[in-house]
């Protein structure tokens, strides 16, 4: 009897519930759900529909669906507004989306003209990069150095440093014995893709007497990340110096971010 109350009493949640997701998409997205919006405009778009497409993908960019911008922004390049199209992709782009300079590039292209041309030009440069971490804290260990030996590296590459092409920082390596030596380092990255990112490095620094060879240091080491977005990177390398000899390394970076907040987190 108790069971067949308690039924009775969330019959009317079961109902509501199979109520809200038997709404239509179009009366859902009317109620505010982004995904509604985007879905119904795909499908608007599908049946041909493109001018009430445009106003259900309008609804979600305003709402904050970055979907929803880059939908409404080609859309808006494919038929012809040109004029209509660059504010929902300026505002994907300021996100730091790869997807929003694309699209905001292809803008620029259809525009014609040389100044054009050239901010498209630079907006597919900045794309592979701009969503990477304006720092990042990779640890490495390197395999077949003088011992074996562990390396910790700061990675400064904000947008203003040639679009993150061109790092600064600096690293501690250390050995069982204790930290071996210290450098500063300059490197360059070539984004071959957004994820695949080859790159060198300069070092230059100190050498303390856990190393191979105390004093000035000095060493060179080049490999290649693979980047997760503003996540991180795991990447390979092979290097050299006075202080560790030859060596390969694998590693794994983290956005500087998330580590200072571990950090004040442990506090």
């Amino acid at each position: 009897m108790r069971r067949l109350a308690v039924l009775a009493l969330m019959a009317p949640l079961f109902v509501a519930c199979a109520t809200t997701q038997a709404l239509p998409k179009s009366t859902s997205c009317e109620k505010g759900r982004l995904w509604a919006c985007n879905e119904w405009g795909e499908e608007l778009l599908q049946d041909g529909d493109r001018s009430t497409a445009e106003a259900a993908f309008a609804r979600a960019c305003d709402g904050g669906s970055e979907q929803g911008c880059l939908a409404l922004g080609r859309l808006r390049i494919a038929d012809g507004n040109l004029a209509g199209a660059e504010a929902p992709l300026v505002k994907v782009y300021e996100t730091d989306s790869e997807e929003g300079a694309l699209a905001l590039a292809d803008l620029y292209d259809a525009r014609g003209g040389e100044a054009h041309a050239q901010a498209a030009a630079k907006l597919r440069w900045e794309a592979p990069a701009i969503d990477k971490p304006p720092f990042d804290v990779a640890m490495q260990y390197r395999i077949g150095a003088w011992r074996p030996t562990a390396d910790i590296a700061l990675n400064i590459q904000p947008m203003a440093f040639l679009d993150r092409r061109l790092t600064l920082g600096s690293n501690l390596a250390y050995t069982s014995l204790g930290i071996s030596e210290f450098n500063g380092f300059v490197g360059y990255q070539h984004f071959a893709t957004s994820w695949l990112v080859p790159y060198g490095r300069m070092m230059m620094g100190s050498a303390t007497r856990y190393s191979r060879d105390p004093g000035f240091n000095v060493g060179a080491e080049v490999g290649a990340r693979l980047c997760m977005s503003f996540v991180g990177h795991v990447n390979v390398a092979a290097g050299m110096s006075r202080a560790s000899g030859g060596y390969m390394s694998v590693g794994v970076g983290l956005n500087g971010l998330f580590v200072l907040l571990a950090l004040l987190h442990v506090r």
